[in-house]
């Protein structure tokens, strides 16, 4: 009865381990460091590290990471700063901010819950999808670009409503406007390439580049991009 009781405690010690893991570094380029509410202090991010809720991630300049985390992706592009305030459980939504730069996600399994990306004028809120989330500082605009499902998106400085931003849509959001404007991909991001007419995109805001990562120019050349060879398989 005894070894029984002990083998009941350790299988739940085990599921209970398995469901507050933390998520797994699965790709690093360049110089990228993490800062843990342990010791608040920078240190070196390198692949097969654990990231936990509480953590803040910076990427530098030609730098990225990839995280995983249940089946999850969770990808800090170059010039970027992220706070995972918490992974996602079956007894928490999960939720990460944008503090500068940009990051993309694409979520499963969320059993449910909400899944929330905050920038400091913005929130964008899923329940399973795959979408990027950019903010910078200098212009204090927020973006949303919708790559499968929807995101639902909201000012975190007025009482405006929210809107529903549809795969192949993108929002924005200035910081005192409190408007979520609505913007078509189409013609611009065709799969994974990005036609001719997103060039000049790029030159309305340097933090499209970003997006160059996934989606290959077509007919034209972007220099200093860091690629992501697992996105669209």
């Amino acid at each position: 009865m005894k070894m029984l009781v002990i083998m009941i405690g350790l299988v739940f010690t085990s599921l209970y381990a398995q469901e507050n893991a933390g998520a797994t570094v699965s790709f690093v380029v360049g110089k990228v460091s993490i800062k843990s509410t342990e010791d608040n202090k920078w240190k070196p991010l390198k692949k097969d590290d654990q990231v936990d809720n509480g953590d803040t991630i910076m990427t530098g300049n030609g730098s990225a990471t990839t995280f995983l985390y249940k089946g999850s992706e969770f990808k800090i592009l170059a010039n970027s700063t992220l706070v995972v305030n918490s992974l996602y459980s079956k007894d928490k939504e999960g939720s990460v901010e944008v503090k500068n730069g940009s990051a993309w996600f694409k979520l499963v399994d969320l059993g449910g819950k909400k899944f929330t990306a905050r920038t400091p004028t913005s929130t964008a809120g899923v329940r399973g999808t795959a979408f990027a989330t950019l903010y910078d500082e200098k212009s204090k605009v927020a973006m949303n670009c919708v790559c499968e499902g929807k995101v639902e998106v909201t000012s975190t400085e007025s009482d405006a409503k929210s809107k529903l931003v549809e795969k192949g849509n993108g929002s924005s959001l200035k910081m005192g406007s409190g408007n979520v404007d609505i913007g078509s991909y189409k013609n611009l991001i065709v799969k994974n390439e990005a036609m001719p007419e997103f060039e000049t995109k790029l030159k309305e805001s340097s933090m499209f580049k970003t997006c160059l990562s996934c989606h290959t120019p077509k007919g034209w050349t972007a220099s200093g991009i860091i690629k992501d060879d697992k996105y669209g398989k």
